[in-house]
């Protein structure tokens, strides 16, 4: 009788933490939004350094090479800011890769993309219709 009953209360406990670890990963009070920075510098060129954050949340330095990608998700708030630093053969460019203006259309898609000549962006992945926002400095 003890068995059944413990087994029971596992299994409770199992499903009830299985929702609640769901829910978590959940936006309540506003979207999921997916930021991506793509490099898309010629092959064989040197590594595109990038480090990411908000005000909040420190994403980190990171280093891509051709066709690779850094990509996350958080909730938007309504005042959600997230910026990026990249760094690439001698030039720099610093910008918000995420705030009210930079992703109006509410798809939920904020996508970057570094190529020789500047920094594109589109509100599409993979983007239809990327265009450049930023020059090197």
């Amino acid at each position: 009788m003890y068995s059944n009953t413990m087994n029971k209360y596992l299994l409770q406990t199992f499903l009830i933490s299985s929702f609640i670890v769901q829910t978590m990963s959940l936006c309540f009070w506003g979207a999921h939004v997916k930021v991506r920075v793509v490099d898309n510098l010629p092959p064989n060129s040197p590594q595109l350094f990038m480090h990411c954050a908000s005000g909040d949340d420190d994403l980190g330095n990171h280093t891509l090479t051709n066709g690779q990608d850094f990509h996350f998700k958080f909730c938007f708030n309504g005042r959600t800011l997230f910026f990026c630093h990249l760094w690439w053969n001698g030039k720099q460019r610093a910008f918000d890769v995420y705030n009210s203006r930079t992703c109006q259309d509410n798809k939920g898609v904020c996508y970057w993309e570094a190529r020789s000549d500047g920094i594109y962006h589109s509100e599409d992945d993979p983007p239809n219709d990327a265009y450049k926002v930023y020059d090197w400095q």
